[in-house]
């Protein structure tokens, strides 16, 4: 199943055509490198995946429901929140449903017949088990286990993000990231600001990683370790190979 399709996709930018007749499907468990000189239109394009940017010609269209992550190269103003927490509530839902438990406790307690208390209570109980469910498959110990593959230190969970400089913020963002588990990851050069046993760390995750991957890296070895596909910008054109960045 697409994930997400572009066709006939056409951009500019100062006058001139960063891409045009651009037509690329993203599958499940595609694993996409993005390649080219600098201005081509690589971070444009990942912009255009993850809804920041609107194209000028062409359509695209997302899987009904699907979820994308999106790692930019250059960050909006810092979040004031601790890193620990601002990674936790990067997860989408789980106040959705605080709030609808919160709404149905308060219905018990105001109380009813029986046949609308056994209902309350059965919602309620459901209620509790998705949190469960949800506080399972996203748990803090993940959360931390995430933040200490990217290189932070216990001490380190309960600083405010405002206080990080802009490379830890950047980690911060993409542990945030690879918490949620999108369906579609777009990273734009997600290895800048890692050290080297960071790099090491973030390549084994992504390679467990079952949703698909859309990547920007100047490294080419860590490139070519993860994709299988590549899309490249070149002065003739956008073109598609299969295979890794060294194929």
């Amino acid at each position: 199943m697409s994930l997400v399709v572009l066709e006939n996709a056409g951009l500019g930018f100062g006058g001139r055509a960063l891409f045009a007749g651009l037509s690329l499907r993203v599958g499940e468990e595609d694993r996409i490198g993005v390649v080219g000189r600098n201005g081509a239109g690589k971070s444009s394009l990942l912009r255009i995946l993850a809804s920041h940017q609107e194209l000028e010609t062409g359509a695209i269209r997302f899987a009904r429901g699907v979820r994308v992550g999106y790692l930019p190269q250059e960050l909006d103003a810092p979040d004031e929140r601790p890193v620990i927490d601002f990674v936790l509530a990067g997860v989408p839902g789980k106040e959705r449903l605080e709030q609808m438990l919160e709404v149905v406790e308060g219905e018990l307690a105001v109380g009813g017949d029986d046949e609308e208390l056994i209902a309350l209570s059965q919602k309620l109980a459901d209620l509790h088990e998705e949190i469960n469910a949800f506080d399972t498959m996203f748990s803090r110990h993940e959360a931390e286990r995430i933040l200490a593959g990217l290189g932070f230190c216990d001490a380190d969970w309960a600083r405010g993000l405002g206080r990080l400089s802009g490379g830890w913020r950047m980690r911060a963002v993409l542990a945030s990231l690879l918490f949620q588990r999108p369906d579609l990851l777009l990273l734009d050069e997600p290895t800048n600001h890692l050290d080297v046993p960071s790099v090491a760390w973030l390549a084994d995750f992504l390679r467990k990683h079952r949703g698909a991957v859309v990547l920007i890296c100047h490294d080419r070895e860590f490139l070519s370790e993860q994709v299988s596909r590549v899309v490249s910008f070149e002065w003739e054109g956008v073109r598609q190979y299969k295979g890794d960045y060294e194929d």
